[in-house]
């Protein structure tokens, strides 16, 4: 560290994890520490990266920290500061990556307290070391963590963030008014009046109740109650006054799902490791009414599942050609209606209501049609067999050739490295020309990779199309009786089906190109 050049151009990475006074102050100390440490190398500050609590164990909201990797690869910087590799990232896999990122854009990594240089470490072992220590030391705290808040709930002490209806004062759940009146009333319009979840929720949108999110202050709450939010209301305990909890609990194991959705995900615990105490609080509704509504509930959805599993056959294959939501099947109509206005009425889409019977015939006939206006598959297959092998030789053509210029970049990569041993290159145009090596070499690789998906492809859709053929042919043969294999060999045939506002097929999307001629 202590052959850092004068006029270096510095970028600290700041970081605390939780928004409590005593780490703010911490934020200010790491803060002014770098500021000083910088005068005292005569370098420059770029700027300071500072992510104000949130955790290390996930880069999934360190937002300071993707802007940072995003300025060291535009070049502004040569030296990200650090206090510690605990500050910089506490998942040792995360840790080493980080490094190798600004490694490759020329960007030095320094952690003052562990007296880590990334440029001097060139097998990563000690990197390595510190990021393990890091992230024991993170588990340990969060086991310790756990612990206390689990020992707290067996004492009835709750903890986290409190149910729609109640707000948490020291670890009691206190009723919070009028949420918990708008409890009440939902409670009451399924067990007494009989609505449905939907019309619930529509009932509560269409007289501004504030959402269960829109009450905790969340960013992105918004104004529209879902189904979602009636049935975990229905079917949360704590409107009766037990504490539940334990139920689930975070998977850090998972990050990809954490990179995907943004949160991490959640794991069912198992039944003995839930935490229940009776009575811990005032409840909203009685333990009658309570039970009445979950036997309910569970006679609801089985009934729901009876129905859709022997009548529905076109579930998650017919669609609304407006609006694009599924159309539900109404078991007591037999008919077919369009999914958001069942949800939301008429104020977001008509009905588009068909009748079962006339669905299943014009589909139907559309297949059989199809059987009969399809080319011989005999015939067919010669065709497609032609046709794709003028393309695939053109593609072979073209892969032949990328191979070659792939050889000649990495005989030139060679060649450039003997350069440099020899000195008759310096440094600096060593590595540019590696990087414009490099970059050619990325897009060869990339349009092989294109021309070898394609020749895959046509191999894949000429051994669908001919397959397609058959199971048209082999279904106009068949008289199916039951609805449900009937259903499956739908599903096989039929990607989509667009349902017009007049209750008319506007489109059916087979699951290959519909072959009508050549």
């Amino acid at each position: 560290m202590n052959d850092i050049a004068l006029g270096v151009r510095f970028a600290p990475y700041v970081r605390v994890s939780t928004t409590l006074e005593s780490q703010k102050d911490s934020l200010e100390n790491q803060t002014s520490f770098f500021i000083n440490y910088i005068k005292d190398k005569k370098g420059e500050l770029f700027n300071i990266y500072s992510d104000d609590g949130k955790t290390g164990t996930s880069l999934t909201k360190r937002d300071e920290m993707k802007n940072l990797l995003k300025d060291a690869k535009k070049g502004l910087f040569d030296v990200v500061l650090i206090k510690s590799i605990t500050r910089w990232a506490r998942d040792t896999v995360d840790s080493i990556t980080l490094v190798r990122d600004l490694k490759g854009s020329g960007v030095r990594v320094v952690s003052i307290e562990d007296g880590y240089d990334s440029f001097d470490d060139h097998g990563e072992m000690k990197l390595t070391l510190l990021s393990m220590m890091a992230q024991q030391e993170s588990d340990n705290i969060s086991k310790n963590v756990s612990f206390g808040i689990r020992e707290k709930a067996r004492h009835g002490i709750f903890h986290g963030t409190p149910p729609y209806g109640y707000s948490n004062e020291k670890g009691k759940l206190i009723p919070r008014y009028p949420e918990a009146q708008i409890v009440q009333e939902i409670f009451k319009l399924y067990l007494k009046n009989g609505w449905g979840m939907q019309r619930i929720a529509n009932h509560l949108t269409e007289n501004k109740v504030p959402t269960p999110r829109t009450v905790l202050g969340a960013k992105n709450a918004g104004s529209i109650w879902h189904q979602s939010s009636i049935k975990i209301i229905l079917a949360n305990v704590h409107y009766v006054g037990d504490l539940l909890q334990g139920k689930s609990k975070t998977d850090p194991s998972d990050k990809a799902f954490s990179q995907r959705h943004g949160y991490k995900k959640r794991i069912i615990m198992d039944e003995e490791e839930v935490i229940f105490v009776p009575e811990t609080h005032s409840g909203l509704i009685s333990r009658e009414e309570f039970h009445e509504v979950q036997t309910r509930m569970k006679s609801r959805a089985k009934m729901r599942f009876c129905g859709r599993g022997k009548k529905s056959l076109f579930a998650r294959i017919a669609y609304c050609a407006d609006c694009g939501a599924g159309m539900v099947f109404k078991n007591n109509r037999n008919t077919y209606i369009c999914g958001s206005y069942q949800k939301r009425g008429g104020k977001v889409c008509t009905s588009h209501r068909i009748k079962s019977n006339i669905l299943k015939e014009k589909v139907l006939s559309d297949i059989r049609i199809l059987a009969e206006e399809s080319i011989d598959t005999n015939a067919l297959q010669k065709v497609v067999q032609k046709q794709s092998g003028n393309k695939s030789e053109d593609l072979k053509d073209q892969l032949t050739e990328l191979n070659k210029t792939f050889k000649q970049l990495d005989n030139e990569k060679i060649q450039l490295v003997r350069a440099l041993t020899r000195e008759t290159v310096d440094d600096t145009t060593f590595k540019k020309q590696q990087q414009v090596i490099d970059s050619e070499i990325k897009v060869v690789k990339e349009k092989k990779a294109e021309i070898e998906k394609s020749l895959f492809q046509q191999k894949d859709d000429e051994k669908r199309l001919i397959s397609f053929h058959h199971e048209v042919k082999r279904f106009v043969q068949l008289k199916i009786d039951e609805d449900e294999v009937l259903r499956q060999a739908l599903h096989s045939l039929i990607e989509k089906i667009d349902v017009a506002e007049n209750g008319k097929i506007e489109a059916i999307h087979y699951n290959f190109k519909k072959p009508m001629g050549t």
